[in-house]
C-alpha cells in the first residue's frame, strides 16, 4: 500500500523527493579501494550517457546479473547478507505511461528484481546496478547493513531533508527509481512537469548543494543525461574529476562522476553500447584446443569488438581459461592477455598437440639478438613442440612480446612470425642493434607494388636509422608486400635471396596504378658490344619484366652495341634495328 501510494503521488505531482546527490564515497565501501581505470578526461557534462545505452533493457539476463554480483563479492562477511544473496517480496503493478506491468512475487532474488524492473520500465539493468553502487555501494559491499537496502537507490532521499519512508525497501527503491527515470521525459499521459533540464537547451548546473560553490552552463544533449541531473542535480568539478574515485575539494560532488566511472569500468562506453564490455556469467575452463580456421581473438566475446584483438592462425593450440554462459565463446591466454575466441572455431587438442599450447606468460618488451647458431624458434615454449618451428640465423634482432613465468623462454617477433626461443640462446641487443629490430605490431600484407621514379632504399627494419641490409632499388622494381607497419608507413617484402626487407610506403605505388614502362631508372653510359645468347629474349622499353608494352622478340645471335646500363648492372640497353631496347 505504501509503495503503491508513493508511485501514485509521484505520478500526480511529478516531483517526488529525489535521490542523494553527493553520494557515498566508493572508496569507503567494505570491498576496498577501487582502482581508477576510466579516463575521466572523456567525461562530458552534456552527455554523460546516451539514450541508446541508458534505455537498452536487453543488455543482461537475470542469470548474467546474478553472475555479475557473484563476481563482485565472492565471499560475504559472516552475519551479513550481500546483494548477491538478497531477497525481497515484490508487489504487482499495473502498466502505466512509464512502465509495463510487473508481476510481484514472494522472496524474489535481487538479480531477478533488477532484471524484471529493467524489462518492465525499459531501463538498462546496468544503469540500475551502477545506481545501486553509486548511491549505497551495494554491488561490492561485503558487510552491508539492512539500511542500505532500505534506501538502495537513494530514491526519495534529498540532500536537504531526511529520506521519505514511502520509498523504503529494495523493490520499492529499484522500481521507484526506474519508474522515475521514465517519468522525467514527461511521456504522453503525464504532465509536462520536468522541464528545467530539458534536452536541447543550455542550463546552469550546480557543482554542489552549497550554491556558493557556483555553477556552469551545460548544454544537455539528450534525455538520459537530463534524467541523471533530475536525479542528482550536480556536475563534478575539476577537482572531483582529477580525484578518480577519491575525494576532490569542498565543492566537489560525486554522484554523476561515479555513475560515469562505474559504468565505464564495469560495462564499457556510456555513449555507445560497447561490444567490448566485460561479459557476465562466465565459468572457469581448462581444456586445450586447436584452431580450425583463421580466427581473431578479441578482448570481449563479441565479433564487433576490435580492441586489443589478435589474429590467430589455423593449427594454433590454446588452453581455455573461461567460457561464456551460453558456451559459444571461450577465453584463452594469448601473450599475457586474456582474449576470447568463438567455440566453433576450435576442436579439442590431442595429447601430442597439447605440448604446443600457448602458455600462461607475462608481457615483455626488451630487444634481443640470437647469439647462437642453429637456434629453433617454436610456436610454444617446449622442445617437444616441433610443428611450425623455424631455424633462426645467429645475429637476428627481435623484440620480445612475452616471457614465461620461469623466465626460461622468451617470445620474439621475427619476420617469420612471433616465435619462442630459449632465453639462454639470446642476448640483450645493444642500442645500435636495437634500431634494426622488427616492430611487434606489424600485420601481414599481400598486394603488389612498383618502386616509383627516384628509387627506394630497402632496409632490414622499418626505420632509416637501421643500417643493416641496406639495398638501393631502382625505379620500376616490382615487389609483393608481405607485411606492413601499424601506421602504414613501411612495407615488408622478400628479396630474391630470401632476405626480408622494408621500404618506405611513399616510395612505391600499387602496381595496378603504375605504368612501369614510363618509369625512369638510375642508369650509366655504356658502349660495349653484346650478342643475344638465348632464345625467347624480350627487348623492353623499360628495365622491368613488368613492362610488356612495345616489347620485341630478339633472335638468338643478334649483335648490338650498348648505350646504357642500370646502376645495378642487371639490365643493359642495346641498339637494335627495331630501336633501343632493354634486355
Amino acid at each position: 500500500m505504501i509503495g503503491a501510494l508513493a508511485v501514485v503521488i509521484a505520478f500526480l505531482v511529478g516531483s517526488p523527493p529525489r535521490a542523494a546527490a553527493v553520494t557515498v564515497e566508493p572508496t569507503a565501501t567494505a570491498a576496498g579501494t577501487i582502482a581508477k581505470t576510466a579516463d575521466l578526461s572523456q567525461f562530458r557534462a552534456g552527455q554523460i550517457i546516451t539514450d541508446a545505452v541508458f534505455f537498452d533493457s536487453g543488455t543482461m539476463t537475470a542469470a548474467q546479473i546474478q553472475a555479475f554480483l557473484d563476481e563482485k563479492v565472492p565471499n560475504c562477511r559472516a552475519g551479513y547478507t550481500c546483494l548477491k544473496d538478497w531477497y525481497d517480496t515484490s508487489r504487482s503493478t499495473s502498466a502505466d505511461a512509464m512502465c509495463g506491468a510487473y508481476s510481484g512475487g514472494y522472496r524474489e532474488r535481487a538479480s531477478q528484481i533488477i532484471y524484471k524492473v529493467a524489462k518492465a520500465c525499459g531501463i538498462n539493468p546496468q544503469v540500475i546496478l551502477v545506481t545501486l553502487q553509486k548511491e549505497q555501494g551495494l554491488v561490492n559491499h561485503v558487510w552491508p547493513s539492512e539500511w542500505r537496502y532500505t534506501i538502495a537507490m537513494g530514491q526519495g532521499c534529498p540532500d536537504t531533508a531526511a529520506c521519505d519512508e514511502r520509498y523504503y525497501g529494495f523493490f520499492n527503491q529499484v522500481y521507484g527509481a526506474a519508474w522515475q527515470f521514465k517519468r522525467y521525459a514527461n511521456p504522453p499521459g503525464t504532465s509536462q512537469f520536468f522541464t528545467w533540464y530539458a534536452p536541447g537547451k543550455t542550463w546552469n548546473v550546480l557543482y554542489h548543494p552549497n550554491r556558493d560553490c557556483g555553477s556552469s552552463p551545460v548544454y544537455i544533449q539528450n534525455q538520459a543525461t537530463a534524467n541523471l541531473y533530475y536525479y542528482t542535480p550536480y556536475q563534478p568539478n575539476a577537482a572531483a574529476l582529477r580525484a578518480g574515485y577519491g575525494e576532490g575539494d569542498g565543492c566537489s560532488s560525486y554522484g554523476n562522476r561515479n555513475f560515469y566511472q562505474y559504468f565505464t569500468d564495469w560495462f564499457g562506453s556510456t555513449r555507445t553500447p560497447s561490444p567490448c564490455a566485460a561479459p557476465s556469467g562466465t565459468t572457469s575452463a581448462f581444456k586445450t584446443y586447436v584452431l580450425l580456421t583463421p580466427t581473431t581473438a578479441r578482448s570481449a566475446p563479441d565479433t564487433r569488438c576490435g580492441t586489443d584483438s589478435q589474429a590467430l592462425s589455423p593449427g594454433t593450440v590454446v588452453t581455455a581459461t573461461a567460457v561464456t554462459a551460453d558456451r559459444e565463446w571461450i577465453q584463452v591466454h594469448v601473450d599475457a592477455r586474456d582474449l576470447w575466441i568463438p567455440r566453433d572455431s576450435v576442436r579439442y587438442a590431442s595429447a601430442a598437440e597439447s605440448v604446443c599450447a600457448w602458455p600462461d606468460a607475462e608481457a615483455a618488451y626488451k630487444t634481443y639478438v640470437v647469439s647462437a647458431g642453429s637456434v629453433v624458434g617454436r610456436v610454444a615454449p617446449s622442445v617437444g613442440c616441433a610443428g611450425g618451428s623455424v631455424d633462426l640465423a645467429a645475429g637476428s634482432v627481435a623484440t620480445a612480446v612475452a616471457v614465461t613465468a620461469e623466465r626460461d623462454w622468451v617470445k620474439l617477433a621475427f619476420a617469420e612470425g612471433q616465435l619462442w626461443v630459449p632465453r639462454d640462446a639470446v642476448r640483450y641487443a645493444s642500442a645500435g642493434e636495437s634500431v634494426c629490430a622488427l616492430p611487434t605490431d606489424f600485420r601481414s600484407a599481400s598486394k603488389s607494388y612498383v618502386v616509383l621514379p627516384g628509387g627506394a632504399t630497402a632496409r632490414s627494419a622499418p626505420t632509416v636509422e637501421c643500417g643493416a641490409g641496406v639495398r638501393d632499388l631502382p625505379a620500376g622494381t616490382g615487389l609483393t608486400a608481405t607485411g606492413v607497419t601499424a601506421d602504414g608507413d613501411w612495407l615488408m617484402f622478400q628479396a630474391a635471396d630470401g632476405a626480408d626487407l622494408w621500404v618506405p610506403r611513399d616510395t612505391v605505388d600499387y602496381a595496378s596504378r603504375v605504368d612501369v614502362c614510363d618509369l625512369g631508372a638510375a642508369v650509366r653510359s655504356a658502349y660495349k658490344t653484346y650478342v643475344v645468347s638465348g632464345e625467347g629474349v624480350l627487348g623492353r622499353l623499360s628495365p622491368s619484366v613488368g613492362c610488356a608494352g612495345g616489347s620485341v622478340d630478339l633472335a638468338a645471335g643478334s649483335v648490338a652495341t650498348a648505350v646504357a646500363v642500370t646502376a645495378e648492372r642487371d639490365w643493359v640497353k642495346l641498339a637494335f634495328a627495331e630501336g633501343q631496347l632493354w634486355v
